[in-house]
This record gives C-alpha cells, structure tokens and sequence, in this order.
C-alpha cells in the first residue's frame, strides 16, 4: 500500500465517471504523470471541482492505496486565464498533453518534464501573436522529443511534429482535428 502524500502538479487529462466523480491525471513536481479519482467532485456542492480544470496548477493531496489513488484536497495555484481564453492556445495544449499522456511513464519522477511543461504554459499565457505560439510549441515539442530519448525529425525545424508524435505513440492525435 502507498503512503500518502502532497505534490504541485499540472492537470492534464479529466475523464467522467459515475455520477459525481472524476478521473485525473496530473503531472506532478515529485511524482511524474499520475492518475487519481477525485470523490463527489461533480456534484454541486463540490469545493474540488472548480480546481480541477484542465491545464490547472493545483496543490494537492492523496491518500494511501493503489492506483488509482483518491485526491483529497485540492487548490489552485494558478490557472492560467490567458490560455483558456484563446482557442488557438486550448488547441495547442490539448495537443501538447494528449502527447504527454501518451508517451510519458506512469508513477515515474520527472521533475524537468513538469518544469518544462509549467515554463511552457506560463510562456504560452503571455505569448501575443502565432509566430511566437507556435515557436513555442515546437521548442517544446522538440525538448519533449529529446527528453524522452525519440531521435529529432529530419528537419527540426521545418518537419510536422504532430505527425512524428503519432508515429512514435502509434496513433492518431484526436485533440488536433477538435473543431
């Protein structure tokens, strides 16, 4: 059985289940990509949910068990209004963590990875045109590539990563066709 613990984390993926409660996979500071159920949080009165958003920096708490673990409290440390008030922006990371979910290990340490993702978001919230978004994406996506031990595309800078992603996870990334 697993201890409980607190961490910082970025929530990347959040999935219904039941009646009132949620599936959420966070990349965490200290504890890489994880899954946890959170209780009752889609029920009126919840106080988690509004927390609980994608692309949210959350501090949070689990208990002990297996996976997945039950998230006991949460609170936002920032939410990241400029990014959910663009639709190009939610695109780009919709694509971005449907990667992240896909291709990194579960329950694994990876605090550049999380690092990296949080510069990522915070310079995307101040990013003003689509000539700096999309260098953004791409130096990220091409960090995420060498991270991860992928050799780079043939031409780095001119090559469809999206494209290269999907050969790597062998499958088609759904959150780029998202109209």
């Amino acid at each position: 059985m697993n201890a409980p613990y607190s961490d910082v984390g970025i929530v990347v993926r959040v999935v219904d289940s039941g009646e009132a409660d949620k599936y959420i996979s966070v990349v965490s500071e200290n504890h890489g990509l994880s899954l946890f159920q959170a209780r009752g949080v889609r029920r009126a009165t919840s106080k988690k949910s509004s927390h609980l958003d994608l692309f949210n920096l959350i501090r949070f708490s689990v208990g002990r068990g297996e996976s997945p673990r039950y998230m006991n409290q949460v609170e936002s440390v920032a939410y990241f209004p400029g990014i959910k008030s663009s639709y190009v922006k939610v695109g780009i990371c919709m694509t971005i963590t449907e990667i992240l979910v896909n291709t990194l290990p579960v329950d694994s340490e990876d605090r550049e990875i999380f690092m990296s993702l949080k510069s990522f978001l915070d310079g995307l919230e101040k990013a003003v045109n689509q000539k700096e978004i999309n260098n953004l994406s791409r130096r990220f996506g091409l960090f995420l590539l060498r991270h991860l031990g992928y050799p780079p595309p043939r031409f780095p800078e001119k090559d469809n990563l999206s494209t290269y992603f999907e050969v790597i996870m062998n499958r088609k990334i759904i959150s780029k066709d998202i109209k």
